[in-house]
Formats: structure tokens, sequence, C-alpha cells
């Protein structure tokens, strides 16, 4: 390779990786210090870990939850770095994998400037800083997408070898984030995309399966894993119905259909957003404003830059030599199958399966671009994957009835991408203007530096708060007070693990004590609490809060808001 050919990509990557790795050691420095006290999925992960990692948990109904980050997660634990801040440092490495793969992505297309800034848009989108460093699937589920979607491309682009790649990673994203199963849609409607498809697939057939192999090979593994530890697949019927974690949850109507058009804005720029809170809004029509949340200055921006550019890019797909070729008869005829299909996907939308419903507006897409792929359009084919990306995932994630904002997050390489194509469909509107070549360096660079003015402004100088932005009393010190408590019980009682205990938050408790810990948050503030746990021979419950517990269980140790207490009849 030619390092001098290549100087700019060389210094884009490199800029990219400082500021994306200085944003991850920043938000870092507030989780890891925080911990994963209120994202409480995280937990189920970890005890995860610990069972991957040879420590026999408990809580085997959670086991079948996607594996990937907990298995990663177990090899620093075999190595003795048994803590919730592992998974957190493995979650964030894959953010800068996804600048990094989103980078790549718009190469593609754009030049490196305009590239860097994609990356750059994408890395501080305020819904992308919230989760970082949580700990979560989110993010590394991102990662794979798009370097899935990438890899496919320069197989079809380059070189059909790339499927050795791409179906392997598309595998790899499934057992990381279940709904990285939405990029198999991507991926399959390219081949329906080429002049010729079931010429492309007979002439490039060897280098197909081979990559289909590969992928396979991938997923019997993990089966194969799963089936010798005895484990069930529970991530796979969570396709059915999306889980929910009240604490992401704020102010949601359950069956708003638009309730990620209404917060969309929001997403991409949000006044003093913090990296642990993003409150929900809506637009309000009859007032005209936003209610809940608030967008910035540069969510405005970006949608007028949308705006613009996709009026720019209607004008040039809808010229009269493009109109031309529209007229024949076979593209008015793919022309009406996606209008017919679409009306069929709106009014069908929700009442039948949503496999169906991405089946039909599938087809419906596929025919606009069967009808409009000969027209005079730069790339197009890229943008089409992209505006089918949004769709299926936009589909998917509004179907279901529970609405989550971090559910949004697979939808922003699309969004990503048609903000740089306006930027530079506008640039190349105002290419007559004088220094206009210069002009096209600087916008993007003062737009990036903007961004990261606001990001540092709303996100790095705020105190964390929980993500209904009410701040509790013990939220920084509360992962830490109850590793106390639990550290405590392991001094007070070395025969702890052959005890019955409970807690108001058994996941916490189970990866702190790495046993069997069941949860009874909502049990125990009823009246009869403590006569349960006599009944059922409890000798010791840890409650995050001050309860009302009778006799004959007694407080013994207290450490901030969680307490202690032990049956002193045992």
């Amino acid at each position: 390779m030619n390092l001098q050919e290549h100087k700019k990509d060389i210094l884009a990557i490199s800029s990219l990786l400082i500021i994306v790795t200085a944003i991850t050691l920043l938000l870092l420095n507030i989780d890891l210090k925080v911990g994963v006290y209120y994202v409480r999925d995280v937990f189920f992960y970890l005890n995860n870990a610990l069972f991957y990692a040879g420590y026999d948990t408990g809580l085997a109904n959670t086991r079948g939850l996607s594996p990937l980050i907990p298995m990663i997660t177990s090899i620093f634990f075999r190595m003795g770095f048994i803590s919730d801040g592992t998974i957190i440092i493995v979650s964030s490495v894959f953010y800068i994998f996804s600048a990094l793969g989103m980078y790549f992505l718009l190469r593609l297309r754009f030049d490196e400037a305009l590239s860097f800034t994609g990356s750059m848009i994408l890395s501080t989108f305020p819904l992308i800083i919230v989760w970082v460093t949580k700990g979560m699937l989110d993010i590394p589920g991102l990662c794979f997408s798009i370097w899935s979607v990438y890899f496919m491309l320069l197989a079809f682009r380059k070189n059909t070898k790339y499927f050795y790649i791409a179906f392997p990673l598309v595998a790899l994203g499934f057992f990381t984030r279940f709904t990285v199963v939405l990029m198999i849609p991507v991926l399959l409607i390219q081949f329906f995309m080429v002049k010729k498809p079931i010429t492309y697939i007979k002439e490039n057939l060897k280098d197909i399966l081979i990559g289909v192999g590969f992928g396979a090979l991938v997923f019997a593994i993990f089966i194969g894993i799963y089936q010798y530890l005895n484990i069930g697949m529970f991530f796979l019927s969570q396709g059915q119905d999306i889980s929910a974690s009240t604490h992401a949850v704020i102010d949601t109507t359950y069956n708003n259909i638009f309730y990620y058009k209404d917060n969309f804005l929001i997403y991409m720029g949000a006044n003093h957003f913090i990296p642990y809170s993003l409150k929900p809004g809506a637009f309000n029509i009859s007032q005209m404003q936003w209610i809940g949340g608030h967008p910035s200055r540069i969510s405005y921006l970006f949608l007028t830059i949308l705006i613009v550019g996709a009026i720019i890019y209607l004008t040039k797909l809808f010229s009269s030599q493009n109109r031309e070729i529209m007229k024949n008869k076979k593209n008015k005829i793919c022309l009406a199958i996606f209008i017919v299909g679409t009306a069929i996907f709106v009014l069908t939308f929700i009442k039948i399966s949503i496999i169906f419903s991405i089946i039909i507006i599938s087809l419906a897409l596929l025919a606009l671009y069967r009808g409009l792929y000969e027209t005079d359009m730069d790339d197009f084919p890229l943008d089409f994957i992209m505006i089918y990306w949004f769709v299926v995932n936009l589909s998917f994630f509004t179907y279901h009835h529970i609405k989550v904002d971090r559910y949004f997050i697979p939808m922003f390489p699309a969004i990503v991408y048609y903000i740089i194509l306006s930027l530079a469909l506008i640039f190349d509107k105002l290419k007559s203007i004088r220094y206009m070549d210069k002009i096209k360096v600087i916008a993007p660079i003062a737009l990036i530096c903007i961004i990261l003015l606001c990001t540092g402004i709303y996100a790095m100088g705020n105190s964390p708060h929980t993500f209904d932005n009410q701040m509790h009393p013990n939220f920084e010190s509360a992962a830490s007070e109850e590793k106390a408590v639990g550290e405590w019980l392991v001094n007070h009682d070395p025969q702890y693990m052959n005890k019955t205990i409970w807690a108001d938050r058994g996941g916490d408790m189970s990866f702190i004590l790495k046993m069997q810990i069941d949860s009874y948050e909502k049990q125990s503030n009823e009246t009869n609490f403590t006569d349960e746990m006599v009944k059922n021979n409890v000798d010791y419950f840890i409650a995050k809060d001050n309860k009302t517990i009778k006799e004959p269980f007694t407080k013994i140790y207290q450490n901030g808001e969680v307490y202690l207490y032990s049956n002193k009849n045992k």
C-alpha cells in the first residue's frame, strides 16, 4: 500500500481514533465510578460472564441471553478482573470500532473529510453517548451491523471473497444482540439489486457458499456451546416481544407507533443532555413546540441539512432526463408495484406479522429500485441500501408496543449517511462559488468542532443523573454501597454460600456474592414479607433502602442506603 497515496485517510483515521478514544476515556471515568447499578440488565450479562468463567452463580433463567459479550468478559474474569467495570470496558471498545467502521462505510462514496465528519457525527449523537459505557449490548450490536454491511458491499463492489467475512460477522452480531438479524434482509436484498441476480449468483456461487458456510460454522459453534452447557437460547424468543427495562422508558405511551419519530430530533442533539440521561420528548403540533426533552440547535442544523439535501436529491432524481427513463413500460410497472406495496404495508402495519410486513415493504422498495436504478444518479444502489437499512429497523422496532430509546441506535448509520450525502449535494450545488474547494474541507471541520464543543458543554460538564433526569441521593455511590455490604457479609459469615439469601436487587447481589439470589423488591414492601422470609428459612435479606422488617430479623450492617438483615433465630 502506498502510504503517500492514502495520507489523508491515515490522518483522518488517526484523528478519529484519538478523539473517540478520548471520549471513551472521559465516559469511562464516570461509569467506572458509578458502576452499573442503575442499568440492571447488565447484571444478567455479568452473572452469565461468571458462569462462562466457571462460577456456579445460579440465575439459570438468564443464561440464554445473547452470549458473545458475556463470553468475552468471562475471559477477563478468568484472568482475575472480576468487576462490573470489566464489561463496561469491553462494551466501550465496540464504540471505537463502530466509529472506525462508519468511516470506512462512508469512504465507499465520500471523500476523507466528509467520511471523517460522518463518523464523528455518529460518535457524538446524544443517544450514542448515553450508552457507550453502560455495559449494554446496543453499541456492540451497532458495531457488527456496520462492519457486516461494509464487507457485504465490498463483496459486491470489489471482490466476492469478502463474503467470507460478511456472513460470519452477521452471525457474531446475532449472538451479540439478536436484532442484528435485521442485517440479513439488508444483505440479501443486494443480490436482487444487481442487473441479473440469477446470473450473478451462478457466477459467484462458490464464494457465496463459502461465505455462508463460514457464517453457518460460527452459528454452529455457538449452538454447540449452548447444547454442551445445556443452556436454552432465550434471546431468540425476544424477537417475538422486545423486552424493555423500565429504567430506559420514560413518559412513554407504549402503543405510540410514532414514538421514534416524535423523539427523532432529540436523538440527534439534545439540550443539556448528560451521559446518564436522555429525557424523551414529543412535538406538539397544535402548540408547535417540543414538550419533555428539547432538541439542541445542532439537531435543527442536521434537520435543515437533511431537508435541503432531500430537495436537491429529488430534483436530480426527477430531472427531465430521468423522467424519460421512468416512462418505459417496465419502469411504470415497477413504480405501480411500489405504490401498491407501500399502501398495503401502511394499511396492514401492526395488523399482521412483522415478518410479513418486512417482506411487503422489501418487495415494494425493491420494485422502486428496479424502476429507478437506470436513472442518472451517482451511486444510487448505496443510497437505496441505506434507506432500506433504516426502513427495516424502524419497522421492526416500531412494530412492538414497548418503545425504548436505545432501540433507535441501529438506525443511526443510515441517518448519518444521509446527512453526509446532503452535505455533499449542497457542496456540489455551490461548486461555482470561489474557494469552494477550501470550503468543502473547512466546513466539515468547523461542524465537528461545534459538535465536540456542544458535546463537552452539555455532556462532560455535568454530574450523572438517572434516565428520568432525577438525581437519586445515593446514585453515584449505590453500586459501591452494595459491594461494601457484600464484602462485609463474606467476611462476617464465611459459610454464606450455604445460607438462604434474599435481596431487593437479586441480580446485583448474585454477581457480588457469586451465588443464586432471587429478587424480592416488590414483595419486600408488603406487610407479610417478614413472615414469608421466616416461612422460607431465609438467613439474610439485603435491602436497597430502609425497610419495615420485623422480628426475628434484625439489621446487622448498613452502608449508605443498603441494609443487611439477619435472622437471629438461625
